[in-house]
């Protein structure tokens, strides 16, 4: 059946029967006029043309839109544009993912939105299970345009690009030498950033050799330096301080003591004795653990974690071209990247099980229990502390990759052209954390009767942990373009036909006490995982009319691990007006399973969420695992839309789309599993998704699984232009993309729901830039929305999901910079992101939660001074 699909789509494509791969049109900010002389290859396709309008394909922003974001790394400026519709993730302390950012297209996730550099995809990041490409390892003084095709592009690509494609396009021949220095000061503490970068270039009678460099520097921004992150206290009026409902920033895992009985059932939980008598720890209540008389010792541990990591970022591009002959060009491009990290968490909290039942600061009469009857001799007494003696834990994440690139392009006889090019790639990641718990050391240090909490008894426990991990690709390309002849007498039929093949490897190397075990605050399993990768596809496109055009593409990729797959995709255009086009487009894609979803380490976490039969809200013992039988995502697009050139150089674009992704693959949270439970779904084992225990003691099981549907459908609507005036140039650029629609799974096995403005999936994101220059001056603003969403969402007893019907605000932002530009003295600017000192949403507790973290920056107003110098 594959075959014979495959058969069909090849021969549709070269038939010249199918439409033309488009997105929605939306112009570049502040985009001029211009006319193409050569054929270019534009993102969305591979063939090479001159007769298209470049407005029509892409959002694309150029370096002069770029830098009008003030923003210091490209991963800052694509967390910013409207398509990123419900954020992505950024460097962040306490996370496995550490140094890494990424871009979440139309909020279909990271993993189905393929970044490219120059049309070819990267080895992504070890860190994000080499399904997603780390940002923060592309310089941005190579950068010259970012294309981003918020459509459905597998029939071009292969996997990943369900939602889309970022291809960041570099500086190429370039000539002469251009540098430029920053620095900022942040105005919430005395964090800064600074930055230096430089880009030059040599041109001979044949050829170019381009080369930009960057090093730059982000300080990491603490928990303690803002107020919604810092630790804090607040009575919610009933007189009683109790953790996770009257504070924020306090963790159990203090010097918190348990009793259990397997036999009888009997559970307390109370502070350990002396809590507050040192130190920070403090007493509690219990009432989020459903135990109106137990007590907790909580700790503060935003007052010591950080919450962005600091970055230290060299990171290089070199491309090159030589013309061996008039028909021959070699071409070369080699990224290096290195970056640096630092990320700070509490001091281990780590559970001390089975721990001596007439330790000091036991508060259970435990023999007393036993000789009631209370409790068995099967009893078990748990600890939960936080080892404050061995130090806050740092750690230490350093991330290395290099990518190849070499080939040749040229032309043959009869029009035909070609290119083949070879490329290597590989991306290391190394982390080093101090100050961990050794459970052999605490182990040693009780049966040598050392106070764990002394000096002596700290060096004995302390424990340093490691991974070692890496994503490698090797690969080799060719395609052929060639005319087809004039079908319909209006305009020469292109043709691309290619193949490709690739391998992947992926390892996740743990050091062997924390693979074991025997380390507290950190855990994981080593794992590894490999595939290879074919693929042959082909493009058409046919011009049917001087008005109409019409193309087709479609792919067959052949995975070693989990099978085949074709992606179609079909489209037309029609240029009613010399103003006025209408575009349609419909295709078809799919997500190889990840890497690490298939063969990823087995993890721990201690995940917040809220039991909605009990009103038990804390922290859950939580175990990952992955799942070698996993299945591919596919995923079905359609886009339709227009673009009207209505006043000389004012430009408005509106385009509907939808993606439907089926065999979802997911990890279901404990949140999830919870909501599940209480809909009355029963768990069973061997799927991996599970729990044990009950009450306090519950234990959540997780594995990846093909389990889900999403179904995401939207608006955008793209207005740019300028005018000249005698007080200068003034341009407008504005992109709003307003989400219909985001069907899913409510929760595990739970009905499909639209969750759309629920919590955290707010349904409009915007933009806006506005410039004015005259002679030397120039001033940019740039105004990014980010639109209210639900303040909370529960489970009814019908089991679906329900808002609150309370939102939370919308989050306004402002950056203004003004730039001085000279020809002999280069150009200065200076500017302040977040002008007004906007702080991020909390949620309805007053909370800085987890999931705020992708929607919105902590980091507050940052005001830089930049200064560019050319040669």
């Amino acid at each position: 059946m594959k075959k014979n699909l495959l058969s069909v789509a090849v021969k549709g494509a070269i038939s010249l029967t199918a439409a033309a791969v488009m997105v929605p049109a939306m112009p570049a900010f502040a985009q001029e006029d211009a006319q193409l002389v050569e054929e270019v290859v534009v993102t969305g396709s591979r063939i090479k043309r001159t007769n298209f309008d470049e407005a029509a394909q892409v959002v694309s922003m150029d370096r002069q839109d770029i830098e009008a974001l003030g923003n210091l790394m490209i991963s800052d400026t694509l967390r910013s544009t409207p398509l990123n519709s419900l954020g992505s993730f950024n460097e962040r302390s306490g996370s496995s993912a550490q140094s890494n950012a990424t871009v979440n297209l139309r909020g279909l996730g990271s993993s189905r939105s393929l970044v490219m550099i120059n049309g070819r995809r990267l080895p992504g990041s070890p860190n994000l299970g080499a399904a997603s490409v780390n940002l923060n390892m592309i310089p941005m003084t190579a950068v010259e345009r970012i294309d981003i095709l918020a459509d459905g592009a597998s029939a071009v690509y292969g996997s990943d690009a369900v939602a889309g494609v970022v291809n960041i396009m570099m500086r190429e021949n370039f000539e002469g030498l251009e540098f430029t220095a920053r620095r900022g000061d942040r105005s919430e503490d005395d964090g800064i950033e600074e930055s230096f970068g430089f880009v030059t270039g040599i041109t001979g009678e044949r050829g170019n050799i381009t080369f930009s460099a960057e090093y730059n520097r982000r300080d990491p921004v603490f928990d303690a330096d803002r107020e919604y992150t810092a630790a804090w206290i607040r009575d919610n009026g009933d007189g009683r301080l109790d953790a996770y409902l009257d504070t924020d920033g306090w963790s159990y895992y203090g010097k918190t003591i348990e009793i259990y009985d397997p036999n009888t059932g009997y559970y307390d939980i109370q502070a350990a004795n002396g809590c507050g008598s040192e130190g920070p720890f403090m007493e509690t209540g219990a009432a989020a653990f459903g135990l109106a008389d137990g007590t907790l010792c909580t700790f503060p541990y935003a007052n010591i974690s950080a919450n962005k990591a600091e970055l230290k970022r060299a990171n290089t591009f070199l491309t090159a071209n030589y013309d061996i002959t008039d028909e021959v060009e070699f071409f070369a491009n080699a990224l290096f990247s290195k970056v640096d990290s630092f990320g700070r968490y509490a001091p281990p909290a780590a559970p001390w099980s089975d721990m001596p039942r007439d330790y000091a600061d036991v508060p259970f009469d435990v023999d007393g229990l036993i000789a009631d009857g209370t409790v068995t001799e099967d009893v078990e007494v748990n600890g939960y502390y936080r080892w404050t003696n061995i130090g806050p834990r740092n750690n230490y994440v350093s991330d290395t990759q290099y990518d190849l690139t070499v080939g040749f392009r040229g032309d043959l006889a009869n029009g035909v052209s070609y290119e083949t090019y070879a490329q290597k790639g590989r991306y290391e990641s190394k982390e080093f954390g101090k100050y961990y718990l050794s459970y052999p050391g605490l182990d040693l240090v009780l049966e040598s009767g050392i106070d764990p909490f002394s000096a002596e008894g700290a060096a004995a426990m302390r424990a340093t942990t490691s991974q070692d991990n890496f994503t490698a690709m090797s690969k080799v390309y060719g395609h052929l373009q060639f005319n087809a002849g004039d079908f319909f007498g209006a305009g020469e039929t292109i043709v691309l036909t290619g193949a490709e093949a690739y391998s992947i490897e992926y390892a996740n190397q743990y050091d062997a006490a924390s693979e074991a075990g025997l380390v507290g605050g950190s855990s994981g399993n080593s794992s590894s995982g490999d595939r290879d990768v074919a693929a042959v596809f082909a493009e058409a496109v046919v011009p049917v009319t001087d008005q109409i055009e019409m193309n087709a593409a479609v792919r067959y990729d052949n995975y070693s691990d989990f099978g085949n797959n074709v992606a179609p995709t079909l489209s037309a255009t029609y240029n009613v007006t010399d103003t006025l086009s209408l575009r349609a487009r419909a295709g078809k894609g799919f997500r190889a399973p990840a890497l690490s979803e298939l063969y990823g380490p087995s993890a721990f976490s201690a995940e917040d969420a809220t039991d909605p039969r009990t009103g038990l809200s804390r922290q859950w013992d939580t175990y990952y695992s992955t799942n070698e039988d996993l299945d591919a995502e596919t995923s079905t697009s359609l886009s339709i839309g227009g673009n009207w050139e209505f006043v000389d150089g004012w430009n408005l674009d509106v385009g509907y789309w939808n993606v439907e992704v089926e065999d979802v693959i997911l990890q279901p949270s404990a949140q999830s599993i919870f909501y599940a439970l209480a809909s009355g779904v029963t768990l069973d084992p061997s799927t991996g998704v599970y729990t044990t225990g009950s009450g306090a003691q519950t234990e959540f099981f997780s594995q990846s699984t093909n389990a889900g549907l999403l179904d995401v459908s939207g608006v955008d609507v793209k207005l740019d232009g300028s005018f000249e005036t005698a007080f200068g140039l003034f341009s407008v650029g504005g992109l709003v993309s307003h989400q219909l629609a985001y069907e899913s799974d409510a929760y595990y096995q739970g009905p499909v729901q639209d969750t759309s403005t629920f919590n955290l999936t707010p349904n409009m994101r915007a933009q806006a830039v506005f410039g004015w220059s005259m002679g030397m001056h120039g001033v940019d603003l740039t105004v990014d929305y980010v639109g209210p969403h639900d303040e909370f969402t529960n489970v009814t007893d019908s089991g679906t999901l329900e808002k609150s019907g309370e939102d939370l605000d919308s989050w306004t932002t402002l950056n203004l910079a003004y730039r001085l530009s000279t020809d002999s003295f280069g150009s200065l600017k200076v500017g302040a992101r977040n002008l007004t000192n906007e702080a991020p949403v909390l949620d309805k507790d007053g909370k800085f939660a987890r999931g705020h973290y992708d929607l919105y920056d902590p980091t507050g107003r940052m005001v830089y001074a930049e200064y560019t110098m050319s040669f």
